[in-house]
């Protein structure tokens, strides 16, 4: 009885590992089939009811309450309560990765019938536990007495049927995967795991030569980290000249802020609608949104979970990417890469739907994913004659922006124009500007371009991820930009006076950043 006991706890943890271990048990005839089978659906039906009640409880809190009562928030209620696709979200979140903990407790939040919620919940648990053991009974016994494999070929074979039905939700999401092979053919679109791989021993061999692991953390001392990762935005922009024709008016807000105050703040600041809205602490394109009404702040402030940066829109539309260095003892940085940015877009013929466009197009097609994401509500839409859509307004290279190699627009004009940033933010000797400017002319002359943000010690030169880039030279930029890092951060420890760095706090931040997911993840 002790182990049915466990097996029922450790249901409320992780409900495919209880699975998992209840198949085991069954194998070594330590509980049978009947009693696995009732202790799982018991255990998973009590835990997705507790997150029903828990969106329950949610609304009732002072704050969520009164978004709930606002006349747009009791206008999707009323839409949502009526519409029986929230039925069929119940049930299927049960099998799609990611999708029930939001589901279910938003079902309470928004007051979805718990009679209903109940019901639908139970059969759909029971139906997938059935289906679980007495499939899974049958598959381990094609292992005999290897319980271990059998173990592990049962967890990848439930993760590949999730996203199989994950696929499912939708037809464009399977036309995309088609094409997921091509990604390989261009390490451009590498994940970033296999492609960042040579780094780490590269890394090991600076370390070595330097005989300090830790020096790329005291690069830029009044950072977190270093600026290598979870750095504040705002400490970069906070020091920009606000009478500088380059500086973007700009405001940080705390999420928790009234509306009213955080209009007010806004409008003090000079910032007017269309804006950008983007996490303070970001990575990679994280977040980013273009705010052209109120309604889209709140919508924004509701899903964000940190504070918030808000900034006016350029009023150029071309991008680039500038990386700057300063070596210790030199009076003058340089500039060691120049991105130019692109921002692709699909041409509509007035015949084909956006989605087909997208999957037409060479280059898009292997992203498509990213773009359906982003406009999944218009995929189904036939874009008029001669007419661009814009697939991506942000210039980040996995949010689809395109990356040609610039640095034929560097000049020294425009170091210089540099230089005046970089010596108005304490301790920046090492970085990326990414800037919207006018022309290619009044670039190179310094002039007529507006500094979206500034990125530390993480960033990296992104114009290796021009197409005709070899890997050998990207890794070549790579390697020769962490070089400069040590030198750097090893100038800076040999000063005294810096903070000593906080390596376990620095790994959960690595985790907590490149790991998150949610509704903010793909940008505008």
């Amino acid at each position: 009885m002790s182990l049915a006991f466990g097996l029922f706890l450790s249901t409320f943890i992780l409900e495919d590992v209880a699975l998992g271990v209840a198949l085991a048990l069954i194998a070594q005839g330590k509980i049978s089939f009947l009693l696995a089978f009732l202790v799982c659906s018991l255990g998973i039906s009590i835990g997705d009811l507790g997150l029903y009640y828990l969106g329950k409880y949610a609304s009732k809190i002072p704050y969520l309450q009164r978004k709930i009562d606002s006349p747009n928030f009791q206008t999707i209620l009323k839409a949502l309560r009526g519409n029986n696709k929230v039925d069929a979200a119940v049930v299927i979140s049960r099998a799609v990765p990611g999708t029930r903990i939001p589901t279910y407790v938003g079902a309470g939040v928004i007051g979805y019938s718990g009679l209903r919620f109940f019901i639908l919940t139970v059969v759909s648990v029971v139906i997938w536990v059935f289906f679980t053991l007495y499939f899974g009974r049958a598959f381990f016994s094609w292992f005999d007495n290897n319980l271990l494999l059998a173990l592990i070929s049962f967890f990848i074979f439930i993760y590949l049927l999730k996203g199989a039905i994950s696929l499912s939700r939708s037809p464009w999401l399977i036309k995309a995967s088609v094409h997921s092979w091509r990604r390989w053919l261009d390490f451009e679109f590498w994940p970033s795991q296999i492609f960042y791989l040579p780094i780490v021993p590269y890394y090991i061999y600076l370390s070595l030569r330097h005989r300090s692991f830790l020096l790329p953390f005291y690069a830029s001392p009044l950072l977190k980290h270093g600026g290598l990762i979870g750095e504040s935005k705002w400490d970069f922009l906070k020091h920009l000249s606000a009478d500088s024709t380059s500086t973007l008016s700009a405001v940080v807000v705390e999420r928790r802020q009234s509306a009213a105050d955080i209009s007010q703040k806004r409008k003090s600041a000079g910032i007017y609608l269309p804006f950008i809205a983007k996490p303070d602490v970001g990575q990679r394109g994280f977040g980013v949104r273009v705010i052209r009404s109120d309604e889209d702040l709140h919508s924004y402030l509701t899903l964000s979970e940190g504070d918030v940066i808000l900034q006016q829109k350029s009023r150029y539309g071309l991008e680039a990417g500038v990386f700057y260095i300063r070596l210790p003892n030199t009076e003058k940085g340089f500039i060691f890469s120049i991105t130019d940015k692109k921002f692709p877009f699909v041409i509509g013929d007035g015949i084909t739907r956006l989605g087909d466009l997208i999957l037409k197009d060479p280059r898009a097609r292997v992203i498509a994913s990213v773009y359906f994401e982003r406009h999944k509500m218009m995929l189904d839409e036939v874009i008029p004659l001669y007419e661009k859509f814009f697939l991506s307004e942000c210039g980040n290279h996995c949010q689809g922006a395109i990356f040609l190699d610039g640095r034929y627009l560097s000049t020294p004009a425009l170091l210089d124009a540099i230089e005046l940033v970089a010596r108005r933010i304490p301790g920046f000797t090492f970085g990326r500007l990414d800037i919207r400017y006018k022309d290619e002319g009044s670039l190179k002359l310094g002039t007529e371009f507006e500094i979206i943000e500034v990125n530390g010690a993480g960033s990296e030169a992104t114009h290796i991820w021009d197409s005709k880039t070899t890997l050998i030279d990207a890794y070549s930029v790579l390697f020769q930009q962490w070089d400069y890092l040590f030198r750097i951060g090893g100038f800076v420890k040999s000063q005294g006076n810096c903070r000593r760095p906080e390596l376990l706090r620095f790994l959960l931040d690595c985790v907590r950043v490149y790991f998150r997911n949610g509704p903010l993840t793909t940008s505008s």
